[in-house]
């Protein structure tokens, strides 16, 4: 892992630290690192949730939920490496999947496994021409959690069905962004690194 890497994961890991001491702001029940990491993952770092509560908040399972952001974090070193440290934390094997979330006893269910919304993309030029956005945002190169708490904040200081033109140059925004707008609800109009049209979710 290269130094800059490394300052990355030690970033999140921060993070993940601070929020520690801290219980699901829904239920008020205890999270485990794993949880704190997909709180992160959706923004919601100031106010944690556990993974049941955070899937009853979208509108999905807790399986559903957990499968998808694990399989997200696989592709993301920063998190894959915090998603290690914690299972060591926790006493399970690097690479595992923890038995905080994924129970021995828990019988497969192929009716939970996690369906991925097509996005449907429009072209840049015709997003341009018909004038997608109302509101403009430059978020540079932020990354990871940073990106998605800010975008989240954004998008909810604004009215039911808006939309913003999102510019991310981080690399990891081509799969951050779509897969924070599949989870979370809000639309993706369109694509095309760096820039993002996404309308809030009615």
């Amino acid at each position: 892992m290269e130094a800059t890497d490394g300052k990355i994961v030690d970033r999140l890991q921060s993070k993940v630290d601070a929020v520690r001491a801290k219980s699901c702001s829904v239920c008020a029940g205890s999270l485990c690192g794993h949880e704190i990491l997909f709180s992160i993952a959706m923004g919601l770092a100031e106010k944690p949730q556990c993974a049941n509560c955070l899937a009853h908040g979208l509108g999905t399972t807790m399986r559903q939920l957990r499968d998808h952001l694990r399989a997200h974090f696989r592709q993301r070193e920063c998190y894959g490496e915090v998603w290690r440290r914690e299972n060591e934390r926790e006493g399970f094997p690097g690479d595992s999947l923890p038995q905080c979330l994924w129970p021995e006893s828990e019988p497969p269910s192929a009716n939970d496994a996690f369906v991925e919304t097509e996005v449907t993309v429009k072209p840049l030029e015709e997003a341009d021409v018909i004038g997608l956005a109302v509101e403009a945002w430059d978020a540079g190169d932020m990354a990871c959690g940073d990106l998605v708490l800010a975008l989240r904040v954004r998008l909810n200081a604004l009215a039911a069905g808006a939309r913003i033109k999102l510019t991310a140059r981080d690399t990891g925004a081509m799969e951050d962004i779509p897969a924070w707008c599949r989870m979370t609800g809000n639309l993706l109009l369109a694509q095309h690194h760096p820039h993002y049209w996404i309308q809030r979710k009615e």
